[in-house]
């Protein structure tokens, strides 16, 4: 499968002028935030039929890629996609590299955990030459990775908020219920999860109204399961976490990000994350999330200083129930 890594890859051929577009075809590794968020507004929005296809599961076939097919790539490709392409490229209305990580520079991914780099190198680096080689387009979700990829004059094209999440109102609190945080991180946020986890105990010991929800692996759930009040939830596929998100309603979010090069080019869809629980959000001060605050009432922007982060969790807490307070008969 992998022989076409071994050799070099040769442009293919091109003609003066791509044939205009009639579908869209976005290959991704199953649904995801980042198709959600970046691609699937712009697909849609385009008026022509959008069809998605598994890199992993499904096989290409002649008709995905047909005359004026428009190509997405989102982040990750295969060799067997990357092939299908090369032979149907002269056809395509274009192919696009859309990427929302640092995902074509090894050098920045130094503090990511180990699965998550040779994942990055499997669907990344090793396929860097053929999507450099494919790619008639680039397209970044912020401007950092457009400043740091601007040899590749690539396009800006930053997420959007689920036309679900529209509405989301404040989670009302009763003065006999529960305050629930959460931290909703990936496993590329190992770093930030073990930093969180002292705020999230000290918290925790100062308001035993509080409840704290977390995704992690096995190893998160070692570090948090000793915590009162808190719940790990084992990584959940895209569609079952937006589900769960339906289901569950929370005060405060919590979006912790350490200083570093991958950490450079993250987008701010964690802001629409939190407003999908209907919380508050305690925010790094990050420049993804200081220049996109869409609801500056709901965010506090801290540095990543564990003992402020502690205050803030109480400082909110204390303003939730003062404004779910019952005024008196």
């Amino acid at each position: 499968m992998f022989s076409i890594l071994k050799r070099r890859p040769v442009p293919p051929r091109t003609t003066s002028a791509r044939p205009p577009g009639r579908q869209w075809l976005v290959l991704q590794q199953g649904p995801n935030p980042s198709t959600d968020y970046c691609i699937r507004p712009r697909a849609e929005a385009s008026g022509l039929p959008v069809s998605y296809r598994h890199i992993d599961a499904d096989p290409p076939t002649a008709d995905d890629l047909g005359p004026g097919t428009r190509v997405v790539i989102v982040r990750y490709l295969t060799p067997a996609w990357a092939q299908a392409l090369h032979r149907h490229h002269a056809q395509l209305a274009g192919v696009v590299y859309f990427m929302d990580d640092e995902l074509l520079n090894p050098a920045a991914w130094a503090e990511l955990p180990k699965p998550y780099r040779q994942k990055l190198a499997r669907y990344c680096q090793r396929m860097h030459p053929w999507i450099d080689v494919l790619a008639t387009e680039y397209w970044g979700s912020t401007a950092a990775l457009c400043e740091a990829h601007a040899d590749r004059r690539m396009q800006l094209v930053p997420p959007l908020p689920l036309p679900e999440d529209a509405h989301v109102q404040p989670t009302p609190w009763t003065p006999d219920g529960p305050l629930w945080a959460f931290y909703h991180g990936s496993a590329a946020h190992r770093a930030e999860i073990e930093w969180l986890r002292p705020v999230v105990a000290e918290a925790l010991a100062q308001n035993p109204r509080l409840h704290f929800e977390i995704i992690g692996d096995h190893e998160v759930n070692k570090l948090y399961r000793s915590l009162p009040r808190t719940r790990v939830l084992h990584p959940l596929s895209w569609p079952n976490y937006l589900s769960h998100c339906r289901s569950f309603r929370a005060h405060i979010g919590l979006v912790p990000l350490l200083p570093g090069p991958f950490n450079l080019g993250r987008s701010h869809t964690k802001v629409y994350d939190v407003q999908r629980l209907g919380a508050r959000g305690v925010f790094a001060d990050h420049a993804c999330y200081s220049s996109n605050r869409p609801n500056v009432e709901s965010m506090a922007l801290l540095p990543m200083r564990q003992e402020l982060w502690v205050q803030a969790i109480e400082q909110i807490g204390l303003g939730v129930s003062s404004s779910n307070r019952t005024a008196p008969a």
